[in-house]
């Protein structure tokens, strides 16, 4: 009997909802159901009663339940005496477009008090250096952009969505504006982010409706980037992080959205405890 239908038993048990309980052990939903229905058959009996809404234990569920959990339990002990052993490092990397204080750090603090022996290593790098590394397993988990993990092989959680604004020093003579219409960058100096999935987006658009900037400077990193417009060489398109400097300003777009989900991925074939730890933040 497989270790894995009885976690999943547990989980759907306290969640009710396959969908909920599939994503809480990382799986999809059609792998988890198979598993359910695996152990169902393995125990010659029914262990939830289904509805198109909810899940509820059977009375032979309510019986397994308290046992299954400590089986888990005991199974936990057994791991952490004899396969304590792997590496006390984990791995992460970090797209360079990703404003680490406003998301990531946070996890990372949330990991390093849950876990104090681990250390973390951390790793910037474009989306395809990063998507490299783990596949080689020299990182464990990559904080990336949606729309490149999608077209990979790697699993995936959705973290946060992130918008662009129109970014200016506080001198710019469009510093004052509450909102702004993407035509404003005709013919002004701009500063290409190099390392932002969105742009192509950004300039099939500036294309769409006849927007030529000036090009002038292009930064691969957002803090070379916002040092770039608080010295005034030219303005750009970046999301607005919590903390940046304050020669700066922020100005939301009111014609068009630039858009950008934020992932958390990792390569399905790592079983590693430092990994499952993690993911469990």
């Amino acid at each position: 009997m497989n270790l894995q239908f009885i976690k999943y038993f547990v989980v759907l048990a306290e969640t009710k909802n396959f969908t909920k309980a599939a994503e809480k052990v990382f799986v999809v939903q059609s792998t988890f159901s198979s598993g359910i229905k695996k152990l169902e058959e393995y125990l010659d009996c029914k262990l939830f009663v289904r509805d198109k809404r909810n899940v509820e234990l059977t009375s032979e569920g309510k019986v397994l339940l308290e046992k299954a959990k400590q089986l888990l339990a005991l199974w936990g002990e057994i791991e952490g005496e004899f396969k304590d052993t792997e590496s006390k490092e984990i791995k992460i990397g970090i797209l360079a477009t990703i404003h680490h204080t406003d998301f990531v750090i946070p996890i990372l603090k949330s990991f390093q008090e849950l876990y104090p022996n681990y250390q973390i290593k951390l790793v910037e790098g474009n989306e395809q250096e990063l998507v490299d590394l783990i596949h080689k397993n020299e990182l464990d988990v990559i904080f990336s952009e949606q729309e490149f993990t999608e077209k990979s092989d790697l699993e995936s959680r959705f973290l946060y969505e992130e918008k662009l604004e129109l970014v200016v020093s506080k001198n710019h003579p469009l510093a004052n504006k509450e909102k702004i219409e993407i035509e404003a960058i005709d013919a002004q100096p701009f500063i290409k982010h190099e390392s932002c999935m969105l742009s192509q987006e950004i300039y099939a658009e500036f294309s769409k409706r006849k927007i030529e900037p000036i090009p002038v400077f292009s930064a691969q990193h957002s803090e070379v980037l916002l040092g770039l417009i608080s010295s005034g060489i030219g303005i750009s398109l970046m999301a607005k992080p919590k903390q940046y400097p304050e020669d700066v300003r922020f100005i939301p777009l009111s014609n068009i959205e630039f858009k950008r989900g934020i992932v958390l991925a990792w390569n399905s074939e790592n079983k590693s405890q430092r990994l499952q730890k993690f993911l469990t933040i």
